[in-house]
């Protein structure tokens, strides 16, 4: 793909006068994991190790007739399309941010034992999984692109 300049500079300019909330873009964040991502494994047809090893099919699970089964097959489709993002955006995010991540949203760690985990106390554990919320915001964007943005802008 060959690049336009003009585009590019476009896009250079979105980043003045941008200032995230990091507090709320992590809450937006805890939200997401913690409304929306249970619901699309559901509608989806996958476990919560999802994120570890996604493996999926697009294949329906029984025959289906008329616009009510095209619904489903659509809400199923998409749900698997933003798990496979959600996967995606995890895998391009820093180490410790995925450790974190996969840990509290994925394996239900509490905060004690991932602080185990990361070697730090609670304060610092604090300031390292807003940070890991704030990356997969950041991912997340750019891996799904119908998906509402998680950022907070200031």
């Amino acid at each position: 793909m060959e690049l336009d300049l003009k585009k590019a500079q476009e896009f250079q300019l979105q980043f003045d006068g941008m200032e995230v909330d990091t507090i709320e873009t992590a809450a937006k964040v805890r939200k997401f994991f913690k409304q929306d991502y249970p619901k699309l494994m559901l509608w989806a047809g996958v476990n919560a190790s999802y994120i570890k090893s996604p493996v999926m099919s697009d294949e329906p699970r029984s025959p289906s007739f008329g616009n009510r089964a095209e619904e489903k097959i659509s809400k199923r489709i998409y749900a698997q399309q933003t798990l496979t993002s959600v996967s995606k955006a995890i895998g391009v995010i820093s180490e410790e941010s995925r450790l974190i991540l996969v840990g509290v949203y994925v394996e239900n760690k509490d905060a004690w034992s991932m602080c185990e985990i990361l070697g730090c106390e609670r304060a610092r554990y604090q300031t390292k999984k807003r940070k890991a919320e704030n990356e997969f915001a950041d991912a997340f964007e750019t891996c799904c692109l119908w998906w509402r943005d998680l950022h907070v802008y200031k």
